[in-house]
């Protein structure tokens, strides 16, 4: 898509302090180039605006010889342990550099750009025209260590208005959401020591939080640890340097340098050479109304963790790029918005046949949406329009084994009383059609002539 003005970016102003920036579904507000606000306008019947606010900060790491407060307390903060030097500790907070904040517009998308205090944490938030949402994307480091502390890097995103009691959820390998409770297992009676690092738990795919007038959510793009410690927020760790071995195996900080190490003894003094790594990465954020933080977030996972690759190269011809647009599938069918084409992908040909293999995923959990958490019939008739389908079957998830064998070999117990005869789902394959339930995914060879 091609912008309808002379340059595709242009720089609007420098140094601005406040600024608001409108997608024609939302407006976000800054303040010396960090998000305070979000209003939804693209609704009359719902508008609001809330704030919505973020900070960076860093928890220092614990150096038991530091921060021990006896013999005994020796566990270090390292490549499989996060502590804190001290349990209760707060975030230490960077704020931005008013000097540092540029805007960026085009007719695509407007950029804030941003630098925290000390000029190694910069980031630049996107509000894409017509989108919903707020895109983050940082670049940290290399983390200073020159106080002779490891640092556990942190952004927190805050909504107050929301009143989550402690409560947050996070999905399990970007599938089911699990209910986090801070300070609580449901197995077990917790006694708590660690009020920070004991409520961190992984995010595959997106974290968020809710209550009953609203929901914040966070996708992410690469597993990162997150929680609720305050509540109206979020916080997602993004990287680390320690300067201590945890004890735990690896027998070395997590003090990663760009241009490697020296040998180890009795070759070497295993010293690291170079500066601390830089990493960059995206989050996206989201508010909607009460109860909807799995629907929004299911919106924007995918997007964020799988984007497309997109290269480019220079040439000496004019390319004649004879389309604008790329399908995967026919551009005359578009499926279902809470279906996603996880693979499509020739196993096999012969001279009058090809093999493919088509892998459809639903998107959503049962009750995370009022529409989009049904189950939903797919005909591959409109699939794959353009060919002549010769047979369906279905395989096992990873495609190895025909389903229907697979199923009459498994081992059956006698407690699962809802399993069939023959191990067949009722549901299977009607005339080239299939019905796929929340949270299902489905694996298929589909033979189709040349």
């Amino acid at each position: 898509v091609q912008p309808t003005s002379p340059l595709r970016r242009m720089l609007e102003n420098t140094n601005q302090e406040h600024l608001s920036v409108s997608s024609g579904q939302i407006e976000a507000k800054f303040s010396s180039g960090v998000l305070t606000h979000i209003c939804n306008i693209g609704d009359k019947e719902t508008e609001s605006c809330q704030s919505v606010h973020q900070e960076w900060g860093y928890y220092t790491s614990f150096d038991s010889t530091k921060h021990a407060k006896s013999k005994d307390d020796t566990q270090n903060s390292g490549a499989y342990i996060f502590r804190p030097s001290d349990p209760k500790q707060e975030l230490q907070k960077l704020a931005p550099d008013p000097s540092k904040s540029f805007v960026y517009k085009s007719d695509l998308v407007t950029e804030v750009h941003s630098t925290m205090e000390g000029g190694w944490i910069q980031q630049i938030s996107r509000i894409f025209s017509g989108g919903d949402y707020v895109e983050v994307e940082y670049v940290v480091g290399p983390i200073p260590i020159d106080d002779g502390l490891g640092k556990e890097i942190v952004t927190r995103y805050g909504c107050p208005s929301i009143e989550n009691g402690g409560t947050f959820y996070t999905d399990s390998n970007g599938r089911e959401f699990m209910r986090r409770q801070r300070g609580y297992r449901p197995t077990w009676n917790l006694t708590e020591y660690q009020l920070v690092a004991g409520n961190y738990y992984p995010i595959n795919a997106a974290i968020y939080i809710e209550d009953d007038n609203l929901a914040m959510s966070i996708a992410v793009d690469r597993s990162q640890g997150g929680g609720s410690i305050i509540d109206g927020s979020i916080e997602v760790m993004v990287h680390r340097r320690t300067l201590v071995d945890d004890f735990r195996g690896v027998n070395e900080p997590i003090n990663e340098t760009d241009a490697g190490m020296t040998h180890y003894p009795p070759y070497g003094d295993a010293k690291r050479i170079g500066n601390g790594l830089v990493i960059s990465a995206k989050h996206r954020l989201s508010l909607s109304s009460g109860r909807k933080g799995a629907s929004i977030s299911r919106s924007l996972m995918d997007g964020a963790f799988s984007e497309p690759l997109v290269f480019a190269a220079s040439s000496h011809k004019n390319v004649d790029f004879r389309k604008a647009e790329f399908y995967a599938i026919d551009s005359s069918f578009k499926l279902p918005k809470n279906i996603m084409l996880i693979t499509l992908d020739q196993i096999a040909s012969t001279a009058a046949s090809q093999t493919l293999l088509i892998r459809l995923g639903h998107q959503y959990g049962e009750g995370e949406d009022g529409t989009l958490s049904k189950a939903v019939d797919i005909d591959f008739k409109d699939v794959l329009p353009a060919y002549e389908i010769q047979s369906i079957t279905e395989r096992t998830l990873s495609g190895n084994q025909d389903l229907i064998e697979r199923e009459k070999k498994r081992l059956r117990w006698k407690e699962a009383a809802a399993d069939t005869a023959d191990g067949v789902r009722k549901d299977s394959i009607r005339d080239g059609k299939i019905t796929i339930h929340p949270m299902e995914i489905r694996t298929f060879h589909v033979i189709v002539g040349i």
